[in-house]
């Protein structure tokens, strides 16, 4: 945009202002043609009335389309515009100084007023722009500079060095209070620009907020029936048969119902920046090799190849491996979601920057129907699909792509995609990780990590769901269970009898599950030293070593997993052997 129609988008407010000004310049006119009278100068009067009526009506003209709302001005009109501002100025700025000059006649003073008026009219209509206040201003500025000099030429209306020092006070007085309340006004339009921003970004905020909702609650259906049916057909004993497939087919819906959640989670800690990472060694072959073999079995029911590729062994990174898996998780979900056939490849390069450092690049390339340049710029937009069609067709909350940038980006990495319709879509995970020492791992087998012995367990909860939950998932193992659903009834317990394991709840009303573990550990009963662990949606590191620090022995995330929990039951069960044989 140009200067000239910079200008043009601010006259509206000065075509407003100079039109509310017409009765002060018809009545200031009517003053003029009454000091020319009274100067002995009547002859001057048609011609002063006639010249103000005809630039009046100029600018009037000139200014009406700056008006109309409904018009968008033209350059010329901007020009017509200001050219009627500098008229009407240097008309009324030109017979200022012709009334000052008029010998004898005290009319030096109502001379001045003018001046002094028209100014402060110019600093009213141009307030926004300073080029329109000087278009208005100049006329009169160049008034004021000439009486000085007509003073020194020889004039007898005023003193020379007088007139020179008042001039020079008043220009800069003017100049100066035009300034501050130029500064003001755009600060104040500033202010309201910025308010009307954030009223905007706050209706934007509720309708995505709506709009999420909306697919929270229709995606969270279809996991939500699937577990209802299948565990009323259990119930029902309909098909016994079936009941391995039912069971699988809930424990499908709801690892699809804990992935959208983890989602929604993820994302709103994005948002408020309290998202954490962990920095811990891992291998990079297990994790690319293991993430293959988990969507193999996928790949295969559609009819599709998977191939990865073969890392070298033995190397070594430090990071968060479960968010650079959920990664890689979401990028092979898509990928086989929206490939109807053909093939899947992962692609793994690892550059060694430094000694110390090496920059991995993931690549999930697919064979699908790729993604049209239109759906590029929303593809990464929380709650956002490629089109209507997609998302229609494909499901899903439009949550995965945005997680994953965000955690890419949280590692200091990045996710890029390339694609055109019709040819695939290749979205590469590039990130430069620390190198790690190799950790030996003990027996990861669920079956090995259930424990031998009959343990007596407390389990603490809130809620009675999770506790009949637990109920369930124990009771393969043939425990002696008891329940409590707060803490204060778990101390109660947990000081008339001696238990193998506490499983304990950490967000429940009263005193949470933190609490009610410290007071635990301080109590020296006979559970004092009891291994306690505890369970919480909350995985931030903070969270976790809250849970610590209050002297748990080991955590896990919700929804709890079966064989987690049997593995944190075998090495709190070993940690207790372990203990009796040194004591021994």
């Amino acid at each position: 945009m140009s200067h000239i129609e910079y200008l043009g988008s601010l006259l509206s407010a000065t075509a407003n202002e100079r039109r509310k000004q017409v009765p002060v310049r018809v009545l200031l006119a009517a003053l003029v043609a009454w000091a020319l009278h009274s100067a002995g100068q009547g002859q001057w009067i048609l011609a002063w009335l006639g010249a103000v009526a005809v630039i009046q009506a100029f600018e009037i003209l000139a200014m009406f389309r700056f008006r109309q709302s409904t018009q968008t001005p033209r350059v010329v009109d901007t020009l017509l515009a200001l050219t009627s501002t500098f008229m009407m100025a240097a008309l009324f700025a030109g017979t200022a100084v012709a009334i000052w000059a008029i010998d004898g006649r005290g009319l030096q003073g109502f001379a001045m007023l003018i001046i002094a008026g028209g100014l402060l009219t110019n600093v009213a209509s141009g307030i926004e722009a300073r080029s329109i206040f000087f278009v208005g201003a100049t006329p009169y500025l160049v008034a004021l500079a000439a009486m000085p000099v007509m003073a020194m030429m020889g004039s007898t209306s005023g003193d020379p060095i007088l007139t020179s020092l008042g001039s020079l006070l008043f220009v800069g007085a003017i100049i100066n209070v035009y300034f501050r309340v130029h500064a003001a006004r755009l600060a104040e339009l500033k202010a309201r620009g910025e308010a009307e921003h954030r009223v905007q970004q706050a209706e934007a905020a509720m309708a995505d907020r709506a709009a999420m909702a909306a697919i929270i609650s229709h995606e969270l259906r279809t996991p939500v029936s699937a577990i209802q049916a299948g565990a009323q057909v259990i119930l029902d004993g309909t098909a016994p048969e079936q009941r391995v497939e039912t069971a699988e087919l809930i424990v499908d819906a709801s690892a699809l119902m804990t992935r959208m959640l983890n989602d929604l989670l993820d994302h709103s800690k994005m948002e408020a920046g309290a998202m954490s990472l962990e920095a811990r060694d891992f291998d990079l072959a297990g994790m690319i090799s293991d993430t293959e073999r988990f969507w193999r079995a996928q790949a295969a029911e559609k009819g599709l190849t998977l191939t990865a590729t073969t890392v070298a062994p033995d190397l070594w990174l430090s990071g968060d491996p479960y968010r650079l898996r959920q990664v890689l998780n979401n990028l092979l979900s898509n990928a086989i979601k929206f490939t109807a056939k053909g093939a899947i490849d992962v692609q793994v390069a690892v550059a060694s920057p430094t000694l110390e450092t090496r920059r991995l690049s993931i690549t999930v390339r697919d064979q699908g129907a790729g993604i049209p340049a239109e759906a590029m710029d929303r593809l990464f937009s929380p709650f956002a699909q490629g089109s209507s069609e997609v998302a229609r067709t494909y499901g899903g909350t439009g949550l995965g792509l945005k997680v994953s940038r965000d955690l890419a980006r949280l590692m200091g990495g990045d996710l890029t995609v390339e694609s055109e319709a019709g040819k695939g879509a290749a979205f590469t995970l590039s990130v430069t990780l620390p190198v790690g020492r190799a950790v030996a791992f003990g027996i990861e087998a669920a079956e090995t990590m259930k424990p031998r012995a009959r343990l007596r367990i407390l389990a603490v909860d809130d809620h009675e769901i999770n506790r009949r939950t637990l109920a369930l998932v124990l009771q393969p193992l043939g425990v002696e269970l008891a329940t409590a659903s707060d803490g204060m009834l778990a101390l109660e317990l947990l000081a008339r009898q001696a238990f193998d394991v506490v499983l304990m709840d950490v967000n429940m009303p009263g005193i949470d599950g933190n609490e009610t573990t410290r007071r635990l550990r301080a109590s020296g009963g006979v559970n004092a030293t009891v291994p306690v662990i505890g369970f919480s949606a909350g995985t931030e590191a903070d969270q976790v070593a809250a849970c610590h620090a209050a002297g748990m022995t080991d955590w896990l995330a919700k929804p709890l997993e079966p064989h987690k929990l049997y593995e944190a039951l075998h090495r709190a069960t070993a940690t207790v052997r372990e203990q009796a044989a040194v004591a021994a």
